[in-house]
C-alpha cells in the first residue's frame, strides 16, 4: 500500500469542468438526457509510481446532434488540457489525451454520444 494520499482525479476534474461552466456530472440518470448537455466523468484506472501518479479518465458527451456534441467533446478537451487544473479537491499538474474525442453509438435517434480518454497526472497532497 502506498504511504502516499492523492487527489481524487475524477472529483478534480468534474469540479474543474463545472468551474468552466460545463455540466459535468459523476452519476449518469437517465432525466439528465432530456436534450441538456452534459458530460458524464467516470474513473478508468491509472497506475502509480512513487510520487507520481497516473489517472485515466473516461468523458462521455452527450448532447442533441452530432455537431453540438462533438462541439462539446472539443471544449471539454481544450478545458482539460489548457493547463494545471486547481480545485477545492486538489491539483492535477496536467491533463493528456488518451484517446481524442470520437462519436459512439447511442440507441436515441436525437441524442449523440461522444467519448474522450485524458491521462490525469498529480502528486501527493
Amino acid at each position: 500500500m502506498s504511504p502516499y494520499v492523492f487527489p481524487d482525479a475524477v472529483k478534480c476534474v468534474k469540479n474543474a469542468l463545472a468551474a468552466d461552466g460545463f455540466n459535468a456530472t459523476l452519476k449518469l440518470n437517465p432525466e439528465d438526457l432530456d436534450g441538456s448537455e452534459v458530460v458524464h466523468i467516470q474513473d478508468g484506472g491509472g497506475n502509480e509510481q512513487s510520487i507520481f501518479r497516473t489517472d485515466k479518465i473516461l468523458a462521455d458527451v452527450y448532447a442533441t446532434g452530432r455537431t453540438s456534441a462533438k462541439d462539446l467533446a472539443e471544449a471539454v478537451r481544450a478545458s482539460l488540457t489548457k493547463g494545471p487544473l486547481e480545485t477545492a479537491d486538489g491539483v492535477i499538474d496536467s491533463v493528456t489525451v488518451e484517446m481524442v474525442p470520437t462519436k459512439e453509438d447511442f440507441p436515441s435517434p436525437e441524442i449523440c454520444k461522444f467519448v474522450a480518454i485524458y491521462r490525469a497526472e498529480t502528486r501527493p497532497i
